[in-house]
């Protein structure tokens, strides 16, 4: 999520700073900003909105900033307060200067701890609280190393912190964890800090991966690493990256198709960002544009889509009739148009392809306007052409998304038509202020919850990759796997079916997706031994009628994947493989479990494909926009 840059040695830091967080854009941020010491003074540049901002100020800043050469950056995506300037990192406090990620879970006790002793902070954020921490620590004698130490250890939560103070000029110290935190040697002298090890590459291509618990202490002369605990000494090697630059390109993942998948945070902050208006009071305010209007009128709504975006639409559907109690019918263009469907005075027809050239739907949407029946869109790619077919279209920000197999675009689909329901659910009153206003902040953390579950040393992706590395042996792939599964119910079933087409599109495997309460309705003749089925069932209204589904698959002898809350282990001892997904999903609406479950579904046909060598980010007989009928 949110990216950390830090540098001390005889480079231009602004310039470093700068460049780094360049190649950490992709992780997604609403505000940026840079601190510096220069002639042993702070100077703070930063500003919300994009990395441009901040490279305007130090270009404009007649104070030769250039001259630098130890400084820490950060690009920050807004939890614990608004993408304001104000809350932009990097955070002084005094002397003291710091850029965080990762959330304090404590950090209320904290700052009524501060107060208390007549510490004021300036932010509603919690991470200027360490800066406070710090400085009280180093007011009583510490130094800038122990006072780090000394404070990190009264804070609870998974997060990275990179530290300097005017006090101690020339030194940088930085702790990891949870949050990555990666250092480097720089050839010409000095230490770099990343929060991945991407922006590290211009420099160098030994890195260092600290672990949970390391404290690194740079300075010009080199690099220390010492145990968060008892400060001793401990040794990290470093890791060679052998990327070539096709590589670098796709930000160091092997695949497009891997690479956005851990975009999809960032995909879901820009999307977030650029529909809706948060500087008002009240939540699920969509931006003002022309569709806003036509969707506000609207007595029934009908969703048209081909393929993943029609997954996306029957989601929407749930949350749509739920949340604002509104019609909503959800249909493939490629059988709407031939029906002659009867559509209802008050109805709005939203069409939703990422590519905004899905033949099927644009003929949909010219033949209604034709007709006068208002049509809205929902695409990736501005100017396409559903800006012309449609009355109005709302844009995902997801960014250029080159991997045939849709992952990011999807759950910024999903992220759009979630918003659309919160927005009418407030102008119908459908409901309440209080509850709107807990969804729409379960809705702001789930970038942070998808990126936790998303780390590459997650009990998640250790899990899936296990699971998929024992069903897949590497000299006979298919060896007794005859095909696969998807259940769920509810939110799930849409789910469901996006992983059996993601299997097919990048594996080539047989795979179908069922709502779980029809798999006793013919398919579950298909199961035996050879089978796999992968079952979708987190903590929701649904968990327990899932479970009794799993009863019935575990019976037939199939091979069964569980996907489900970390501790629910009911339902995992019936499991041959079970995927946990990441804690802080039971924090959130059960609603919103579905863009926690995406990346397992797409992950799990990602590492198949891999093991089975087949191309993942060009699968055969696709195309990444399917422009005829």
């Amino acid at each position: 999520m949110c990216g950390i840059m830090g540098y001390v040695g005889s480079r231009s830091a602004p310039r470093v700073l700068l460049d780094g967080l360049k190649r950490l854009e992709y992780r997604g941020y609403d505000s940026s900003g840079i601190a510096l010491v220069l002639d042993r003074k702070l100077e703070i540049r930063k500003s919300e909105g994009r990395l441009e901002n901040v490279e305007k100020l130090v270009q404009d800043d007649p104070k030769k900033l250039q001259k630098s050469t130890c400084g820490i950056g950060h690009t920050r995506w807004a939890t614990h307060g608004k993408p304001t300037t104000q809350n932009a990192h990097p955070h002084q406090t005094g002397h003291v200067v710091l850029v965080h990620n990762g959330i304090i879970e404590n950090y209320s006790e904290i700052k009524n701890d501060l107060m208390t002793r007549g510490h004021l902070p300036k932010s509603e954020t919690d991470s200027e609280l360490f800066g406070f921490l710090v400085l009280e620590a180093m007011e009583e004698g510490r130094d800038l190393v122990h006072a780090v130490r000394e404070s990190f250890v009264k804070i609870r939560g998974q997060c990275s912190i990179v530290v300097m103070s005017e006090k101690e000029p020339g030194l940088v110290v930085g702790v990891r964890n949870g949050s990555p935190l990666v250092v480097a040697l720089d050839p010409e002298g000095g230490t770099l800090f990343a929060s991945d090890s991407q922006p590290l590459l211009p420099f160098t291509q030994d890195v260092i991966f600290l672990e949970h618990g390391d404290v690194a202490v740079a300075t010009a002369q080199g690099l220390k690493i010492l145990d968060l605990d008892t400060g001793n000494p401990v040794q990290r090697e470093a890791t060679h990256l052998e990327w070539s630059l096709e590589q670098i390109d796709k930000s160091g993942f092997p695949h497009y198709m891997l690479k956005e998948i851990h975009e999809q945070p960032g995909a879901l902050i820009d999307t977030l960002n650029g529909l809706v208006d948060r500087n008002g009071p009240e939540p699920f305010t969509l931006a003002a544009q022309p569709g806003v209007d036509i969707l506000k009128d609207a007595k029934e709504l009908v969703l048209l889509a081909c393929g993943t975006s029609w997954h996306a639409a029957l989601l929407g559907k749930y949350w749509l009739e739920s949340w604002a109690k509104i019609p909503v019918s959800v249909d493939l263009a490629s059988e709407f148009r031939y029906r002659n469907p009867v559509i209802r005075p008050g109805t709005v027809v939203i069409g939703i392809s990422q590519s905004g050239e899905t033949a099927d739907t644009l003929a949909v949407l010219r033949e209604l306007r034709v007709k006068k029946i208002p049509c809205l869109g929902i695409s990736n790619v501005r100017r396409s052409s559903i800006s012309r077919d449609a009355d109005a279209v709302f844009y995902t920000s997801a960014g250029p998304e080159i991997g045939v197999a849709a992952t990011k675009t999807f759950v910024s689909q999903l992220l759009t038509l979630l918003l659309f329901a919160g927005y009418l659910a407030r102008e119908r009153k459908t409901r309440s202020t209080s509850e709107l206003n807990r969804l729409f902040e379960d809705v702001v953390k789930l970038p942070h919850v998808i990126a936790e579950g998303l780390e590459p040393d997650s009990e998640m992706v250790r899990r899936i990759d296990a699971t998929v590395n024992a069903l897949t042996p590497k000299s006979t792939p298919m060896s007794g796997v005859r095909g696969f599964f998807f259940m769920g119910r509810g939110h799930s079933f849409p789910i469901a079916l996006e992983g059996a087409l993601k299997l097919k599109e990048i594996a080539y495997d047989h795979a179908e997706g069922y709502a779980a309460g029809e798999l006793k309705h013919g398919p579950i003749a298909m199961l035996d031994s050879e089978m796999v089925v992968v079952v979708l069932a987190p903590k929701d209204s649904w968990r327990e009628k899932t479970g009794s589904n799993l009863e019935e698959v575990k019976a037939r002898g199939a091979k069964v994947i569980g996907v489900g809350d970390a501790d629910d282990h009911q339902l995992s001892r019936l499991c041959d493989y079970w995927i946990p997904l990441p804690r802080e999903s039971q924090k959130i609406d059960p609603d919103l479990l579905p863009f926690v479950l995406s990346p397992v579904v797409q992950l799990l046909s990602y590492r198949r494909a891999v093991l089975k060598g087949t191309d993942v980010d060009k699968p055969r007989n696709l195309a990444k926009s399917v422009t005829v009928e």
